[in-house]
């Protein structure tokens, strides 16, 4: 992992942390309680269904008729398969274009009505993984109270199969319209503030300006690709 990948992925975790105190919580994915597509590893099922996402200004459409592809040549505790703080060795495919999804972590988050997101926390969307791994940031994490006190093999074992958070979607192409594999890059917005201001721009020039101004933190590396056709 290279410097300014592991100092992202260290505020991402201070992030969860945050999100975790003010009640939001961490806590591991139980296989009954996970949707089928958090329990097909590397390889979602194929489902169709679509979600909106913002590019350019205004929002698009998305079409999905694939599952979930996660790298399993990254090692990965996950139901799914997938894994945050770790970028793919494998990809789908040879031709792909990132997709940026920004996930709200810090107090604010558990202000944010349940279904403002896309694809709200606890709800997963069509052809996303039910779950995905994020042991990467436990020696951060486990430094941030309250989770000092934590042994920690109980903090990573809540880490490695944490529910797919609530997020949105922005891309920088649609491709022609063409169905394709994205490349998924995470970036933690920590503010209300920010928040609102990222998703009234729907844009990924301003979000790239906040992220390079350090008032978002991004983009963080996956083993995860959705497929899907942007209208």
């Amino acid at each position: 992992m290279s410097f300014i990948t592991s100092n992202r992925v260290r505020v991402l975790a201070a992030g969860i942390a945050a999100v975790t105190a003010a009640g939001i919580g961490i806590a591991s994915a139980s296989t009954s309680s996970t949707p089928s597509n958090g329990i097909h590893v590397g390889k979602g099922v194929d489902e169709f269904g679509m979600t909106k996402s913002f590019y350019d200004g205004h929002t698009v459409n998305f079409t999905y008729t694939k599952g979930f592809y996660c790298d399993t040549s990254v090692k990965s505790a996950a139901s799914s398969g997938c894994e945050a703080g770790v970028n793919y060795n494998k990809p789908p495919a040879k031709d792909f274009d990132p997709l940026y999804i920004t996930v709200p972590l810090g107090n604010f988050a558990s202000k944010l009505p349940g279904m403002s997101m896309e694809c709200p926390a606890g709800l997963i969307c069509v052809d996303h993984p039910g779950t995905i791994d994020l042991s990467a940031l436990e020696s951060t994490i486990h430094t941030i109270a309250p989770y000092s006190a934590d042994s920690n093999a109980a903090l990573t074992a809540a880490l490695k199969n944490f529910m797919t958070p609530g997020h949105e979607h922005f891309i920088t192409t649609t491709n022609g319209g063409q169905a394709e594999w994205w490349d998924v890059k995470v970036v933690a917005v920590t503010s209300l503030a920010e928040w609102k201001a990222i998703n009234k721009h729907a844009s990924y020039s301003f979000l790239a300006n906040q992220i390079k101004a350090k008032k978002a933190v991004g983009p963080i590396d996956t083993n995860l690709f959705l497929y899907f056709a942007a209208k």
